[in-house]
């Protein structure tokens, strides 16, 4: 017998159609992370990740997953994240909250003594829009918040990456560098 049979199995009837479980739920979807600790009771855990919105399948996926060492990014339909969060923990499995940053872009060029040219020109962003949200006329997407927290938090790591150089700057560094690397200790 196969486990994912004996899995379903364990879970019981399905007791709806398939139809009735997946109607849209009133409740906001949370990204977190799940990470496992020592998972004593898998099947309830599959109970808990079908209760808040994924398939069996799914659920019996992220399990063999997160049971190997995996950390799985998973989206989670729930009121309370923090009561969802202390639910898995309660079953061995670590939840941490993906949250998209809110990050002043002008803030970040700023610390970094860049023009708006500059700073355009390094990270590949096109100026006209770089102006756009520095004024507030459009917002950044998901995916440039992310990239601006981690340029915020890291801008010498992303400096040596754009520019393939080595972790170890030369003596002969670039003038842009040494700013980079001057803004990021004097915070």
């Amino acid at each position: 017998m196969s486990t994912r049979l004996s899995l379903k199995e364990a879970l019981g009837p399905r007791g709806k159609t398939r139809d009735d479980r997946r109607k849209p739920s009133a409740s906001r979807a949370t990204r977190v992370v799940l990470v496992a600790n020592e998972i004593a009771r898998p099947v309830e855990l599959a109970r808990v990740l079908v209760r808040y919105g994924l398939s069996l399948r799914k659920a019996h996926d992220i399990l063999n997953r997160i049971s190997q060492g995996a950390c799985v990014p998973v989206e989670l339909l729930c009121d309370d994240p923090k009561a969802v969060a202390s639910e898995l923990l309660g079953l061995g499995v670590a939840a941490h909250t993906i949250r998209i940053p809110d990050v002043d872009i002008k803030r970040v060029r700023d610390t970094q003594k860049l023009s708006q040219a500059e700073f355009a020109s390094l990270y590949g962003l096109e100026l006209d829009t770089l102006q756009n949200w520095e004024q507030g006329r459009n917002l950044p997407d998901r995916s440039t918040k992310v990239l601006m927290k981690i340029i915020e938090r890291f801008p010498k790591e992303v400096f040596l990456a754009l520019t393939d150089q080595d972790r170890a700057p030369s003596r002969q560094g670039t003038r842009l560098h040494r700013r980079t690397a001057r803004a990021a200790k004097g915070r």
